[in-house]
């Protein structure tokens, strides 16, 4: 009897520790915008420069408002924020923030400040892609407004 409890309570910490030990679930939010945000790829221009390049399809979207659904990571410490990045996992799996591969973001500049949330958010916003291969995004929202 004492042989199974000790068998039982030792299989219900190794469960416990087990489950403890995975990374976060998070709520999909993968969309076919972001789908074609992916698909940047980059090449040399004339002056040797490494610059991103869109397919047709994003580009299709240049000026032009969309939503994305996303997870707010903040560029400040603050608890209000008026820009930030958004992708399509949550801080805690962002390689720089915790675990994970680099995933995909966009800078959000919205019109009024937000609070943040580790919650999923949706966001509308004028699509601007930025060609130049400066130290900026890539990818922006600008005029943005939290979707209700």
């Amino acid at each position: 009897m004492i042989l199974r409890k000790t068998v039982f309570l030792i299989l219900f910490l190794v469960t416990t520790f087990t489950l403890n030990a995975q990374p976060p679930t998070h709520v999909p939010l993968m969309t076919n915008t972001w789908k074609l945000i992916a698909e940047r790829s980059y090449r040399k221009n004339k002056e040797f420069k490494m610059v991103p390049t869109f397919p047709a399809k994003l580009e299709a979207l240049q000026n032009k408002f969309v939503e994305l659904p996303g997870y707010m990571i903040p560029i400040n410490a603050d608890v209000e924020h008026k820009e930030f990045m958004l992708a399509v996992v949550p801080m805690d799996q962002c390689p720089y923030c915790g675990q994970g591969d680099i995933p995909s973001m966009v800078e959000v500049k919205m019109s009024k400040e937000v609070g943040y949330t580790d919650k999923p958010v949706k966001i509308r916003g004028k699509l601007l892609l930025n060609k130049t291969g400066d130290l900026r995004s890539e990818i922006f929202l600008l005029n943005a407004e939290l979707v209700k």
